[in-house]
């Protein structure tokens, strides 16, 4: 061997020479690696990085730091309580070589923890909102956060409250605190969390049925769960197929069910389909609820009785109809039930008088669960009357009323001449007696009833005669 090259190696430290010759025993390294900036009570990572095997000597001094985890070699796991400049200093023996490295590492108090401000629930087209911190440190920088994401804002800290901005993404915001120059970082208390509002859920309508003291239909629905609504909508389909208006608003009051009576519906011309939806406090109106449709009952004398026609209810799942009869001012009383598929029914009888007719929609299951409701949640047809069979029913040869339609006075007059004793005028779907008297020559006074249809009852010596006619506009 050279002895240039010998004593290269010799430098180097591969190689040393002692009384018995030359030894291949290394010189060890005491180099490591650790941050050289942490916070107090952070834990920092120390590793040795030298060349000394595991079994040699490590004296590692830490400079007060408590030793979390690690032995020997290392690695090591420390933190500092207190803040300033401190020194990890390590040294090495083994086999009669030895080493020692000091370095520094600059340890800051950490961040103080304030609570991050803000956030809310922002309106599509509204102002944006705020988020920021409750207070700050004029030594930290403070990085915004979204979804556990960098936002791409930091700010300095003034030693006030910081706001970082005004946003309009949806989102969890969270801030992190570093002191300026170095690692040691916390992370904020709390979150600002922005939302956008709910869609509102459409209302459902519990029963559209039929108003028997104001005879119009009543649409009926229960109140929604929602702490921000304003009011419901009312839509009714128009004279086109699908094609609703609305025709009314109904304020949110005390919690329970509500009602909207349609007085422009005639229940005794038409069945009608409505809808409902409902609006918040922020103007935001729901998808329309699923539509209604109302029973329209028809009747008309056939060859054994009174028939019963009617269009079928829309609206819940039902099995059953359920028919009534009234005679005269009687209680009513169930008569018949039949399938949800029929739509026709006739009553055989006899008996003398008015009968009133209306049939029900029995529901399966109850609108409210098991709350009591105070109204029938089986929606009810309109009212229907008619003279029974076995009472003579004048034709138009046999009795003339004029004008009909009529607007102020209805004339009347018996072709067989027999002389009239009184006349009463009768609501056809509940059969109350609405004007009663003797006949007039110059007509009987109808301009208080409302337009409609109504039955005539005229009363002569020896026989009660029935006729229709319609108070026009």
């Amino acid at each position: 061997m050279k002895k240039s090259y010998i004593y290269l190696l010799l430098l180097t430290g591969i190689l040393t020479f002692n009384l018995n010759g030359f030894s291949s025993i290394p010189v060890p390294t005491c180099d490591f690696a650790v941050a050289t900036t942490a916070c107090t009570m952070q834990e920092v990572g120390v590793e040795y990085t030298g060349n000394a095997p595991a079994n040699a000597t490590y004296l590692w001094n830490f400079d007060g730091a408590i030793i979390i985890s690690g032995s020997g070699q290392g690695p090591y796991w420390i933190k500092w309580e207190t803040a300033g400049e401190k020194h990890i200093t390590l040294s090495i023996e083994w086999e009669g070589q030895s080493c020692t490295k000091t370095k520094p590492v600059v340890v800051s108090e950490q961040p103080r923890i304030f609570e991050m401000t803000g956030g809310g629930v922002y309106i599509p087209g509204g102002p944006a909102i705020a988020v920021g911190l409750s207070g700050s440190q004029t030594d930290i920088i403070y990085k915004l956060f979204r979804n556990e994401e960098y936002a791409g804002i930091s700010m300095v800290g003034t030693g006030q409250q910081l706001v970082f901005g005004e946003f309009t993404e949806t989102g969890i915001y969270t801030s992190k605190g570093r002191v300026d120059g170095s690692d040691c970082s916390v992370m904020m208390a709390g979150q600002a969390v922005i939302t956008t509002p709910e869609p509102l859920s459409a209302p459902s309508i519990c029963v559209v049925t039929f108003d028997t003291i104001l005879n119009h239909n009543v649409v009926i629905w229960k109140n929604m769960e929602a702490s921000d609504l304003s009011h419901f909508n009312i839509y009714k389909e128009t004279h086109q197929n699908n094609e609703y208006d609305k025709i009314g608003e109904v304020l949110i009051g005390n919690p329970g069910y509500y009602s909207f009576s349609d007085v422009s519906s005639n229940p005794l011309v038409k069945s009608d389909k409505y809808k409902l939806s409902a609006t918040d406090t922020l103007g935001n109106e729901s998808e329309p609820s699923a539509f209604h449709k109302t029973i329209h009952l028809n009747i008309n004398p056939g060859i054994y009785g009174f028939n019963l026609i009617w269009n079928h209810y829309e609206g819940y799942a039902f099995a059953t109809y359920r028919i009534y009869r009234q005679y005269g001012a009687a209680s009513w009383e169930l008569i018949d039930s039949v399938a949800s598929n029929v739509d026709s029914y006739t009553d055989v009888y006899t008996t003398s008088g008015l009968a009133t007719y209306y049939i029900e929609a029995v529901r399966n299951e109850p609108c409210g669960g098991e709350e009591k409701n105070n109204f029938n949640e089986n929606t009810q047809s309109n009212w229907v009357t008619s003279a029974p069979l076995g009472e003579e029913e004048m034709t138009n040869e046999g009795i003339r009323i004029y004008p009909n339609p009529v607007t102020n006075r209805l004339f009347i007059k018996l072709n067989n001449n027999s002389s009239i004793t009184g006349i009463e005028i009768i609501h056809p779907s509940t059969g109350i007696v609405l004007i009663t008297g003797k006949l007039d020559l110059s007509g009987t006074d109808v301009s208080p009833l409302m337009p409609g249809l109504y039955i005539l009852r005229i009363l002569t010596e020896d026989q009660v005669l029935h006729a229709r006619f319609i108070r026009g506009q």
